[in-house]
């Protein structure tokens, strides 16, 4: 990844279905998968009257419909950093960020944050 999610800015309103294809999530682009297990995190610098729900899915370039959720940690509450590694299920070939903040929209709860370059366990 090459930071292409910098300081991103969400307002409460991105809902996140439990579907793999839903579009009421916010994505970064799918990026190559550089080993099978990886850490991810997401920097939160501001938020505000919302819980930033994040996840990891994967996919392979021959079955673009086949997303997998690959990490679910928990819900982001305050400023920090966050972690989550898939420790048992392998990362396939591409692998993306998704991000929901809650079904409420509001002007007033936002977020500001960014997605980091994961970290792989280089073994392919």
């Amino acid at each position: 990844m090459t930071n292409q999610l910098q300081g991103e800015i969400l307002f409460a309103g991105w809902a996140g279905s439990a579907d793999p294809q839903a579009t009421d999530w916010a994505y970064t682009p799918w990026m190559p998968v550089r080993g099978d297990l990886g850490t991810f995190a997401v920097q939160v610098l501001v938020i505000s009257g919302l819980t930033l729900g994040w996840e990891v899915q994967t996919r392979t370039a021959e079955d673009p419909a086949s997303i997998v959720t690959l990490v679910t940690p928990a819900g982001i509450t305050s400023v920090g950093t966050a972690y989550a590694a898939n420790s048992s299920t392998k990362a396939k070939q591409f692998v993306r960020y998704r991000f929901k903040t809650g079904a409420t929209a509001s002007l007033s709860d936002y977020v500001i944050f960014r997605a980091l370059p994961p970290s792989w366990q280089v073994n392919r």
